[in-house]
């Protein structure tokens, strides 16, 4: 912050509030009265003042006093020395010295807009009244301040020159704001700005604004310019005069404006805001504030010049580097060349040669080029200019040949054999215009080969006008477009397209793009479809130009795509038409194709189907199974084929052999699945008449067991009623017989119940039970047949028991089937000895499965009777003896519920083994 020296009053102490300059009065000096005079001529001096004991004027006088200004008091009470007072003058001595004796200089309060200063002297009066006797030196002071502003304004100026001298463009507006920031403590101003015109009007360069106070003042500001232009010196701006542009701009009551226009015409000044609302100028004279002014604007435009033109300077220089060139001057009638340094490097000058002859020039250049350059100059004229491209020997090849482009002007006036200009490296510019030409004749060549035919219409009037086709519409239609009109083109048009085609340039006119397609007749006489993409061109103004454009040849993708499309409607008659059920749907199980037969099978249209759910008619277990084939985009490691059951409107079943295929897209991402169904219902039946006329054999083969098992109980009955009747009077004794009585009826019951369970149909869906219930209800109705016959029977208890999912009735018809066969092998042995058969849970190593095994003792099966005892209706048994489809059966009843049924010899005898999917413990 700078530390400017402030106006000075005679004493050496800051002149506050000075007047204006004004021209000097002449007026009378009284000689002052030594302070010793006991008896002075008070109507001589220019103001008197008699004080009493408290320092309140009780009389004035003096041949001035009419300039005194009274005090605002009552009429009742005396004014003190105080209120006459202006302002002390600085420096000067406290009124208690008044009393001493002592010479002080105060400043009263004038009538007019000056205040009155007088220098007093004191004679005191024997009633302790104080006489002060004043000469007016008003115009000494003035002059005082004038030499002190003046002063001022010296210091001022070379702070701002030693300020700003130094000051990086990057600085300088803050340099300034600190100026005026110094500026505004000096002379208590609330914000002060510094104006520069630009390009683009008045601008604020800097500014300050006093902390703690509020102005729309900052930098970059753009403001009015009128009053600026039409101010002739420094003025005060007020809302109490005419109209003001800038205290509208920046809301404010009073400005100070200062213009200060710079070297160049530039417009300039300085912009302040008092602090309060004084009639005058502050501290300064109106044109000590023009001179700050101008040397502030002055310094301000000359650093910025200084920076442009240095600014400039670096362009040039960076410019002439990058460019490889620079400027030169001919002086002609001495044939001499001055050479910048980027010049004189271009041309490979030894360093600080700036000066080259025209004829050693003419000696670097290619002999055609230094031949035309000479003829050139000495037919140029004055204020003539001379443009042309010169080569440069020593090019060995044309990659590395050097060009340079020579620029210049010979002076208008006759008598200067003066031409300025400048000299430029454009062999990169020549190297690119010589590859862009080979490149725009390799694309030349290209279109002209190419499948495709490149053509442009012009639009005149909203039409278009064909002006150019490659050379290959030749070979593609066999005619020589160039030249040919519209509605010539037009006339070769299939009368089917023709609508298309005029549409065709009306889409392209008002959308400035198209594609379409079309026939057109070659000479040949054939038709060729093709491909027509055109985009239209439009100038700065948006006005269309021209229009660009192709053709392709699609003939044989429109025949291919005709073939496509009859094989389309071929494969779509086969599919509707096929009696197998075919359909899509989604990983949702949403139908999104269905054929008619499907459709006719669900008894719905086809349009009803589409965007239902395939589980709206399958079973929760099937659909859980159809679900997880769709996990992992439907890639499964399961049979391809497998049984779903559809249920149907009035209680219908329908059995289908599902076939599905995953159509996934290019990322993996599955899509849809293409399914297959084969109505399997009355195969189904059939096996499930089968497996119920297999359970009724199987029963019939149980009844002479039944029939033991049911005469026993009867027996023990007889046996017990006549006991009864035998001692009636006994009543513990008779008590005994009727309970054995009740528990061989509940053994009847029991026997007889399970029976009437086995034989009824197996249920639909599949559920979940304990396999070792179907061993027990096996043993239940084989059992006691076993034992009668001298079979041991073996039945373990698991250790733990498991539940699967399936049919309980279906699997202990397959244990009875098994345990029969046991019988028989066992009866039919000839050797003697212990004949036994076990049923066993066993655990399996596979924790998702459980296995229930079947063994005897009968001396196992035959390896070449072992693989084919699954077969239908293949027996071992005596003719008459068996069927052949118990163990069938049993094979497809076991597969059906997901298992697997094998056999093997194991210890002695066979070994039949159910292996079932345990249920989930979650499920």
């Amino acid at each position: 912050m700078f530390d400017f020296f402030r106006s000075r009053s005679i004493q050496g102490e800051p002149a506050q509030n000075s007047p204006p300059s004004r021209p000097l009065a002449a007026r009378r000096r009284p000689q002052v009265a030594p302070a010793e005079t006991s008896a002075p001529a008070i109507e001589n001096w220019d103001i008197w003042l008699e004080l009493d004991s408290h320092d309140r004027v009780v009389a004035r006088g003096g041949g001035m006093v009419h300039r005194l200004l009274p005090p605002a008091r009552g009429n009742s009470e005396l004014p003190t020395l105080t209120d006459h007072l202006d302002r002390r003058a600085p420096g000067g001595s406290p009124l208690a010295s008044l009393r001493g004796g002592e010479r002080v200089d105060l400043v009263l309060r004038s009538t007019g807009d000056l205040p009155l200063v007088c220098r007093f002297q004191a004679l005191l009066q024997p009633n302790e009244h104080c006489l002060l006797l004043g000469t007016d030196i008003s115009d000494l002071n003035w002059q005082s301040d004038s030499q002190q502003h003046k002063l001022q304004c010296l210091n001022l100026s070379k702070l701002l020159l030693a300020r700003l001298r130094h000051s990086s463009q990057r600085r300088l507006s803050e340099a300034v704001g600190e100026v005026l920031e110094a500026f505004c403590s000096s002379f208590h101003m609330r914000s002060m700005a510094l104006l520069l015109e630009s390009a683009d009007g008045v601008r604020v360069f800097a500014c300050h604004v006093q902390p703690g106070l509020d102005s729309l003042l900052r930098d970059g500001l753009a403001l009015p310019d009128q009053e600026l232009r039409a101010a002739s010196g420094a003025c005060l701006l007020g809302i109490d005069e005419r109209r003001s542009d800038l205290l509208e701009s920046l809301c404010c009551d009073r400005l100070y404006l200062v213009p200060a226009p710079v070297r160049g015409g530039r417009l300039a000044g300085l912009l302040a805001e008092p602090a309060d609302h004084a009639p005058n100028w502050p501290s300064l004279a109106p044109s000590d504030w023009q001179y700050l002014a101008e040397i502030l604007a002055n310094l301000v435009h000359e650093r910025a010049e200084l920076y442009s033109l240095r600014d400039s300077s670096r362009r040039l220089s960076l410019l002439q580097d990058m460019v490889g060139g620079g400027w030169w001057r001919l002086r002609v009638d001495e044939g001499v060349f001055e050479l910048s340094p980027a010049v004189s490097a271009s041309l490979g000058l030894p360093a600080g040669q700036n000066q080259l002859a025209l004829a050693d020039l003419l000696i670097q250049l290619h002999p055609a080029d230094a031949d035309e350059l000479s003829l050139r100059l000495r037919h140029l004229q004055p204020g003539g200019r001379l443009v042309q491209d010169l080569r440069l020997r020593g090019a060995a090849t044309q990659q590395t040949r050097r060009w340079l482009r020579l620029q210049g002007r010979m002076q208008a006036r006759a008598g200067d054999q003066l031409m300025d200009g400048v000299l430029l490296d454009i062999s990169e510019g020549k190297l690119q215009e010589e590859q862009a030409l080979a490149a725009h004749a390799r694309l030349r060549n290209l279109i002209d080969s190419a499948p495709v035919v490149i053509y442009v219409q012009r639009v005149e009037e909203g039409h278009l006008i064909p002006e150019f086709y490659s050379e290959n519409a030749s070979n593609l239609l066999g005619l020589d477009l160039q030249g040919q009109s519209w509605q010539a083109l037009a006339e070769r048009v299939h009368p089917e397209d023709l609508e298309t085609f005029l549409d065709r340039g009306r889409e392209l006119l008002r959308e400035g793009r198209v594609r379409t397609e079309y026939r057109l007749l070659d000479s040949a006489g054939e038709w060729h479809w093709l491909y027509d993409e055109a985009k239209l061109l439009r100038d700065i103004q948006g006005i269309p130009q021209e229009a660009v454009g192709l053709w392709l040849d699609v003939t044989e993708q429109h025949l291919a795509a005709l073939q496509i499309a009859e094989s389309e409607e071929r494969y779509r008659v086969l599919v509707e038409d096929s009696p197998a059920l075919i359909c899509r749907y989604d990983p949702d199980l949403r139908l999104t194709f269905i054929n008619h037969t499907f459709a006719q099978v669900l008894g719905e249209s086809v349009e009803a189907l589409l965007g239902r759910r395939l589980d709206e008619w399958l079973s929760e277990q099937d659909s859980s199974a159809l679900r997880a084939r769709l996990v992992d985009g439907g890639r499964t490691t399961s049979d391809d084929s497998w049984e779903l059951r559809f249920s149907l409107p009035g209680q219908r079943n329908l059995w289908l052999i599902w076939s599905d295929r995953p159509l996934p897209d290019a990322t993996g991402r599955l899509l849809e699945v293409q399914a297959v169904g084969r109505d399997n219902t009355a195969v189904r039946h059939a096996q499930q008449q089968l497996a119920q006329g297999a359970k009724m054999a199987s029963l019939g083969e149980m009844v002479s067991g039944m029939a033991h098992e049911m005469k026993q109980p009867l027996h023990v009955l007889r046996m017990s009623l006549y006991n009864a009747r035998q001692k009636l009077g006994d009543q513990d004794y008779l008590k005994e017989k009727l309970e054995r009585a009740d528990a061989q009826i509940d053994r009847l019951s029991r026997v007889i119940g399970h029976m009437g369970v086995f034989s009824r149909k197996s249920e639909l869906e599949a559920a979940p039970f304990d396999p070792y219930d179907a061993c027990e209800g096996a043993l239940a109705l084989l059992g006691e047949s076993l034992t009668q016959q001298g079979i041991s029977l073996e039945c373990r208890a698991p250790a733990q028991r498991v539940v699967v999912r399936g049919y309980a009735d279906q699997l202990e018809q397959v244990l009875i089937n098994l345990l029969a066969n046991a019988r028989d092998a066992l009866l039919g042995r000839d050797t003697e000895g212990a004949r036994w058969v076990g049923v066993s849970q066993e655990p399996c190593l596979d924790t998702g499965w459980v296995e229930v095994h079947v063994r005897d003792n009968a001396g196992g099966i035959d390896a070449a009777v072992m693989e084919r005892i699954f077969e239908p209706f293949f027996t071992t048994k005596p003719a008459g003896k068996g069927t052949g489809l118990g163990l069938s059966v049993s094979h497809d009843l076991i597969r059906n519920m997901g298992g697997s049924l094998s056999v093997d010899n194991f210890k002695g005898g066979a070994r039949f083994v159910i292996r079932l999917p345990r249920q989930a413990e979650n499920a």
